[in-house]
């Protein structure tokens, strides 16, 4: 592979260690292909779901490096794979999150139905790279990795990723008051959180400590919403589906209720741990991880040190959700297929 023209000494130019991690994201694509043609594991889905948007996000941050247009037609490439895998572990996220919520047996059958239209999207998925859609995905990442970029559009490393993080900060400030009944703006926000948490950890070792620290509540509310919409998808699958019995869907309708309740409060209590949702009295608490977003350096330091870590890393696993609350429901098949009604036949 044909590398860049090294540079003259001086601060780091991004360039170089884009391209390292964009190489490095696609090693991961690599590895997690066979493991899903095999279907050898059950984290096959989810973390080949992780890869291909990690390394979207990645190519999305680099658009002032590699020019909007060429950045954006190497990630519309791995597009299609991408929502396929979505559809797959949004599915997967359904059934766990339906599962127990009643006794009815007509609720079981119809529970235990829905894991036909799980296989289906699981074929899909694996005809869709049999064909060589991620192979073509591929073949554009490593054209655009190998061609020159205009030196005029690199800049130093530092001010990249300080860029880069500032503006997925403010986009998450813009939406984290939103009401705990606005479902939709519930999952917009966790998408914010999301492109913070990959940008902090895909530029991580170019950030001061102040931005870096800001990964822990990243990861925090991005799991807590990715809860809340997990819950808030099956309640319009259950709302929406025509051949489950008007009892049965009512049972399992009161049970997702008081789930979305308590997970609402969890995620308030951390949101606020002095306010009404929060524990009364004693010493006062670490800040709250959100509120560590927005704040200067200094503050973030001093409540690092009150005992925040960062969380760990790991891609949570409950947010299998579609792109908007309404995607979902448009593209999440409410009735199991084969019975009428079904709209996955």
């Amino acid at each position: 592979m044909t590398e860049r023209a090294p540079r003259p000494s001086g601060p780091p130019p991004a360039g170089p260690y884009v391209l390292k991690k964009l190489r490095e994201l696609d090693g991961a694509l690599i590895a997690a292909i066979p493991r899903v043609v095999e279907s050898s594991d059950d984290e096959a889905i989810h973390d080949l779901r992780v890869a291909i948007r990690r390394l979207r996000t990645m190519l999305k941050m680099a658009r002032p490096l590699f020019g909007r247009w060429h950045a954006d037609v190497v990630r519309k490439a791995f597009a299609d794979v991408m929502k396929a895998t979505g559809d797959l572990r949004d599915e997967e996220v359904l059934e766990e999150t339906l599962d127990g919520l009643s006794d009815d047996p007509a609720f079981k059958t119809w529970l235990e139905a829905r894991s036909a239209r799980e296989r289906k999207l699981r074929r899909a998925v694996i005809a869709r790279i049999e064909r060589g859609e991620l192979d073509r995905a591929r073949l554009m990442l490593k054209a655009l990795l190998v061609f020159p970029f205009d030196p005029a559009r690199d800049m130093e490393l530092s001010k990249f990723a300080r860029r880069t993080v500032e503006r997925a900060r403010r986009t998450v400030e813009k939406g984290r008051d939103v009401p705990p009944e606005d479902m939709l703006g519930l999952h917009q926000l966790r998408i914010s959180y999301k492109e913070l948490r990959y940008s902090i950890e895909l530029l991580a070792d170019a950030l001061p400590l102040d931005a870096r620290a800001m990964l822990e509540p990243a990861v925090v509310f991005q799991k807590r919403l990715g809860e809340i919409h997990d819950v808030d998808v099956a309640a319009e699958v259950l709302r929406h589906s025509r051949t489950l019995p008007a009892e049965a869907r009512e049972q399992a309708a009161a049970s997702l209720a008081r789930v979305r309740e308590k997970r609402i409060g969890k995620y308030l209590r951390e949101l606020d741990p002095l306010g009404p949702h929060g524990p009364a009295g004693g010493p006062r608490e670490p800040a709250a991880p959100h509120e560590l977003v927005g704040r200067g350096p200094e503050e973030v330091v001093r409540e690092v040190g009150r005992g925040h870590g960062h969380g760990e890393s790991r891609e949570n696993k409950g947010n299998g959700a579609a792109a908007s609350l309404d995607e979902a429901v448009t593209t999440t098949s409410f009735d199991p297929p084969g019975e009428p009604g079904s709209q996955s036949s």
